[in-house]
């Protein structure tokens, strides 16, 4: 999905929902520092029981079995298909580090190995080329692939994956769609599209895929709307996100001579389900892939539940990844100074202080907020106390808000 939702404040949901809310970017910028809650519709199958005594760090479970695999194993079953999907929670540390993992145990299989990452527009692809191919500077391939505002969430999650393609001279592809488009899809809808906007998303849009409307109708019931104008345009922008990945995709399997095996960096919420961007890409062509899900070993159900994935890999404890959270909903100011909050959840750290949609957050603790990633680090560095300056009705103003970790 193009939102991002957060484990912990799902607590006392049942666990299928909790593992769906670890869904994706928000093109209106959804902070990693928001507290929402939503998920996908529950599966019909109810989740098979395992033994717990399986359920430890480190452990790969073939879902379709409940039999718990080694990675040499697992890595043996991915190196056959032509795409493996690796879903994770955006903040999460572990689910990095298993995608990392992955990575580097199929490039040293013998298979050529080719990243495609869902933080990255397709238009982005002669940057990552450059960078890849050390024409660039790191610092000047985030400033040109405008990262703080594309996606936001801090590199670091991100640099040790675009660096193995790099040092193995192995292509990182984007396959996304311009947050600008999706973001107007989700404001106005498809139809707003100039020609030459439309011709930035996937031609093609399943927009009576039964499956796939009930699941983005189930989550929409639960998500903040911000600015989105109704079901239709949330529909139809989250389709937007997924099929264009697909498309994506799918053209570079057709594309590629050499036979690749392609590893997806995607969130989670895009591949469970059975539906989502592996789904859309086999509507168009045939093609043989996996999904792999990191799970936190708290997580309270069994994760022998295929619709999470083909393979569960265990990982550490989830609590530990989540940054603290402000409970608002933003996007880049007009001004172009600060960001505006488009929507404050009730009995947030942000409502508790006072904040109003409208507001334009221009600092925290004196540090500026052009991006996500100044947000999230101005929260990672201080608490439990912050003062915030923002700008409302053209005056400047301090305010002052409490978030307990």
């Amino acid at each position: 999905m193009y939102f991002d939702f957060h484990l912990d404040q799902a607590a006392n949901l049942v666990s299928r929902l909790i593992f769906n809310l670890c869904c994706v970017c928000a093109i209106i910028f959804l902070l990693a520092a928001c507290s929402t809650v939503g998920g996908l519709v529950e599966s019909s199958i109810p989740p098979q029981q395992c033994n717990p005594t399986e359920l430890r760090t480190g452990a790969v479970i073939d879902t379709a079995t409940g039999r718990v695999i080694s990675m040499d194993e697992l890595i043996a079953r991915l190196s056959n298909v032509s795409i493996v999907y690796i879903g994770e929670t955006h903040t999460s540390l572990e689910d990095h580090k298993i995608q990392l993992e992955i990575l580097r145990r199929l490039s040293n299989s013998g298979r050529c190995v080719e990243l495609a990452m869902e933080m990255f527009p397709v238009e982005a692809q002669p940057v990552l080329t450059r960078y890849v191919m050390g024409q660039t500077s790191e610092e000047e391939f985030l400033k040109e692939v405008r990262w703080d505002k594309v996606w936001g969430f801090p590199y670091s999650y991100y640099r040790n994956l675009i660096n193995w393609q790099k040092e193995k001279h192995m292509p990182v592809l984007g396959i996304n769609a311009p947050i600008e488009v999706v973001r107007k899809i989700g404001h106005n809808g498809l139809a707003s599209l100039t020609p030459d906007e439309r011709d930035r998303v996937a031609l093609e849009f399943h927009l009576d895929d039964p499956a796939n409307r009930e699941r983005i109708r189930t989550e929409y019931s639960v998500h903040l709307k911000g600015q989105i104008e109704g079901f239709e345009t949330f529909f139809e922008a989250q389709l937007a996100w997924e099929e264009t990945m697909a498309q994506t995709l799918t053209e570079r399997l057709d594309k590629d001579a050499a036979n690749c095996i392609i590893v997806v960096a995607i969130g989670k919420g895009h591949i469970s389900d059975r539906l989502g961007a592996p789904y859309l890409a086999s509507l168009r062509r045939q093609n043989e892939y996996k999904t792999v899900a990191p799970i936190p070993i708290d997580y309270p159900s069994c994760t022998t539940d295929p619709d999470i994935a083909d393979y569960v890999v265990i990982t550490a404890e989830s609590a530990a990844s989540h940054p603290p959270r402000l409970g608002i909903v933003v996007q880049p100011a007009s001004t172009n100074r600060g960001l505006e909050i488009l929507e404050v959840m009730p009995d947030s750290p942000a409502a508790q202080a006072h904040l109003r949609k409208g507001d334009i957050i221009l600092s925290i603790d004196g540090s500026s907020v052009e991006s996500v990633e100044n947000v999230q680090k101005a929260l990672a560095e201080g608490g439990p106390n912050y003062k915030i300056l923002i700008k409302r009705n053209k005056k400047e103003l301090s305010v002052n808000a409490t978030i307990q970790r």
